[in-house]
């Protein structure tokens, strides 16, 4: 075994800095921007006490306890806003920790930029400290940008601080994380892919011991960023929980690394068959190779995820019903209960489905920057001939994607109430969110067909999207914006009727998009700089 060795850390945190600083700022800014949209709009809404006892009488649900999280100190300003910013942060402070860890990391070393760095006076941990270093002073950053929104929104300085420690508590516990699984996978796509599954369990463990105040929620890291209770009775134990296995799992981390060779990994990754099938003398039967593996991983991922909520349907019910106050509150007896959870099961397997599309048309710009698109046009066959089959491919896994997750949604809905006839309500609401899929897909083609660079963009268009789609009715934006937003233009079954123009031009905007990347793509130069 090789000793740890870390000489040249400094060197190695000076050059992850200076290329990876627009994608830390990006995640940085935008999540801040969310907190400060957030906080103006409550700040506005609920501006007395009544009005923060109101908000905490109609949000201290199962339903929205499952969603996001068990947060304490409702009836005040502090609790409000950490309330509001469960659901984001649940999903975005993972998926933050996960793309700068995978990026300093595994993708470097997977490029063969970390052989050649290391070619110098450089310790052979020095690139994983360095990476490590640069997401924990991105989170440091977040918590202390969230902290002072909070307290210039008018929250108590010791909870908002206590806050900002709890991101980036749950931060550094994803970062040791996905630098743990980048020791173990050759991949970036298998780090990624293990560590949403890690986040994915964490979420839903969390989600299924805040429904009843259960000590389960203490076996999730998102639980303990719960249990910190910054605006109720500060408990501290959750930070030393999170610091040790924080730096337990970095300690691991470091010994792995010395353990294994440069470019090697500890899982071995599977060889391919010496001969390749005949499929794989077609663009087609290569798009499906290309994208099988990660089509299967969010049908996965959506399944499991549909099928807990659906499951704890009976339960969320039997929680409100006990409830006299937020029995009344939620008109329309059980009928109505579940439309309006499904309502929110349903928006989020569409942002899921979105994000997938997003996903596997992110790669059409890998394939160019690998030079492995040119290798591919060099044959005789046009450039639609190309790109169409990888559209194809796409539209095909998301279809697969949404019927999964709308499926285990039904199934377990309807299993959980005995009633065989939300199935089909539930399967038609995942259907109509399909044109929304199309639209965000169509832009992300768009962009790559014309300004290939500026296709990463569209994340942050669908990141936009999500905010509004999911806070704007509780943050009071405008109707107009919230309704024509992408999420907002199915409108919100299955509590209310599809909105049928607002479907057909999110579905055909989305084919011209779709058809504009593809005249674009014909028109510009391979490889686009």
């Amino acid at each position: 075994m090789n000793s740890i060795s870390t000489t040249g850390v400094g060197t190695s945190l000076r050059v992850q800095w200076r290329t990876g600083w627009k994608g830390a700022s990006a995640w940085v800014i935008g999540l801040a921007a969310v907190v400060a949209l957030t906080a103006g709009s409550i700040t506005d809404l609920y501006d007395t006490p009544a009005k923060l006892r109101s908000y905490a009488d109609s949000s201290d649900s199962p339903a929205l306890r499952m969603l996001n999280g068990d947060v304490a100190g409702l009836g005040t300003l502090g609790g409000t806003l950490a309330n509001e910013l469960g659901f984001v942060f649940g999903f975005g402070l993972p998926v933050m920790a996960i793309a700068l860890t995978v990026r300093g990391t595994r993708r470097e070393e997977e490029a063969g930029r970390l052989e050649l760095l290391l070619a110098s006076r450089m310790g052979r941990q020095a690139p994983l400290v360095a990476a490590v270093l640069v997401a924990l002073l991105s989170f440091l950053a977040l918590g202390a940008l969230t902290a002072v929104i909070f307290v210039g929104s008018g929250t108590e300085v010791a909870g908002a601080l206590a806050f900002g420690g709890s991101i980036v508590a749950l931060g550094a516990v994803f970062v040791g994380v996905t630098a743990l699984l980048a020791q173990a996978f050759g991949h970036s796509r298998s780090v990624w892919g293990a560590g949403l599954a890690i986040m994915l369990v964490a979420y839903i463990v969390r989600g299924a011991g805040a429904i009843d105040h259960t000590w389960v929620v203490w076996l999730s890291p998102h639980g303990w960023q719960d249990q910190v209770a910054a605006f109720g009775q500060l408990r501290w134990t959750p930070f030393v929980v999170s610091a040790v296995v924080t730096l337990a799992l970095l300690g691991l981390a470091l010994v792995l690394s010395a353990r294994r060779d440069v470019g090697a990994s500890l899982i071995a990754p599977s060889t391919g068959p010496e001969r390749a099938a005949p499929a794989l003398l077609h663009p087609f039967g290569l798009a499906v190779r290309d994208r099988r593996g990660g089509i299967l991983g969010w049908a996965v991922l959506v399944a499991i995820l549909m099928g807990t909520y659906g499951s704890l349907t009976q339960t969320v019910i039997d929680a409100v019903q006990g409830n006299p106050d937020l029995a009344a509150f939620l008109a329309g007896g059980e009928e109505g209960i579940v439309k309006s959870m499904s309502a929110m099961f349903v928006l989020l397997l569409s942002m899921l489905v979105s994000g997938s599309v997003l996903q596997s048309l992110g790669s059409l710009r890998t394939e160019e920057t690998s030079g492995r698109l040119e290798l591919a046009l060099s044959a005789p066959r046009g450039r639609v001939a190309w790109l169409l089959p990888h559209l194809v491919v796409v539209a095909v896994g998301t279809l697969v994607v949404a019927v999964v997750g709308s499926l285990a949604l039904a199934l377990t809905t309807a299993a959980a109430l005995g009633d065989s006839e939300w199935v089909g309500t539930l399967l038609r609401a995942g259907a109509d969110h399909l044109p929304v899929a199309l639209l965000l897909g169509g832009l992300s083609v768009a962009l790559f067909g014309w300004l290939p660079r500026l296709q990463p963009v569209v994340w942050a268009v669908f990141a936009i999207a999500a905010v509004v789609g999911y806070m704007g009715p509780g943050l009071d934006l405008p109707e107009a914006l919230v309704e024509w937003s992408p999420f907002g233009l199915v409108g919100n079954v299955p509590a209310e009727s599809l909105d049928v123009t607002g479907a057909l031009v999110a579905g055909g905007l989305g084919l011209l998009l779709v058809a504009l990347g593809l005249l674009g793509f014909v028109r510009r130069d391979v490889p686009h700089a």
